[in-house]
């Protein structure tokens, strides 16, 4: 039996190369700035977006302002605001390739990358499964639900974010968007909720993103 516990415990090569492992990744966190490039991109694209609904919702081009809750369908304007959020959609994945999102940059920070990298995907898979669900029920306002999800996993992205950066500053911003998502919620079904979910990715996203970009990267 105690061939079979020896067996099984790490070699002393293995231990080193975990302790390397995640040494790696403490130094990357100390030595790779964050950047915002994405971040910006995606405040705007998809911020631009959700001030468009909330345009449109609120009667701002007509007279008709009313809630977008269970008559969301027939809500007039309806289908320019879909149309805006497959244009963000394929805005973000154009700028996506100068970004080198969908490419693994070498000195990045793969922790970070791989959270956000992670709440990316889910954001997408969120999405088309709200659309699913909204299409199939013909309930609309189960789309109002989407705005405070996205916040919530934003709020986790920038936790980890904030460990993987050593940037305490980021926790703030991991605060300020879960509770953007309950603020979000308590306004679901109601065209304010865009120009909260708007000044929510400007502000969390688009800003942080921004400053990140402007700053000198002398110490990437």
């Amino acid at each position: 039996m105690s061939d079979a516990v020896q067996s099984q415990s790490p070699s002393p090569s293995a231990l080193s190369e975990d302790i390397a492992f995640i040494r790696a990744l403490a130094e990357e966190g100390r030595k790779t700035p964050f950047r915002g490039g994405v971040s910006l991109a995606a405040g705007l694209i998809w911020g631009t977006a959700s001030l468009y609904n909330w345009s449109v919702f609120s009667g701002l081009w007509n007279s008709s302002g009313r809630p977008v809750g269970a008559d969301w369908w027939n809500a007039p304007g309806a289908t320019g605001a879909n149309w805006s959020w497959l244009a963000a959609a394929v805005a973000f994945a154009l700028v996506g390739i100068p970004l080198r999102i969908y490419k693994s940059r070498s000195g990045g920070n793969r922790t970070a990358a791989a959270a956000w990298g992670g709440v990316g995907l889910a954001c997408w898979v969120v999405s088309f499964a709200v659309i699913i669900a909204g299409v199939h029920t013909r309930q609309g306002i189960i789309f109002t639900l989407l705005p405070p999800m996205i916040m919530a996993l934003y709020g986790g992205a920038w936790m980890v974010s904030a460990v993987a950066f050593r940037a305490p500053w980021q926790r703030w911003l991991g605060a300020l968007s879960l509770l953007s998502s309950l603020l979000l919620a308590c306004t679901t079904g109601q065209a304010i909720e865009y120009l909260v979910f708007a000044l929510s990715l400007y502000l969390l996203a688009g800003l942080p993103g921004l400053v990140a970009v402007l700053r000198p990267q002398s110490n990437a």
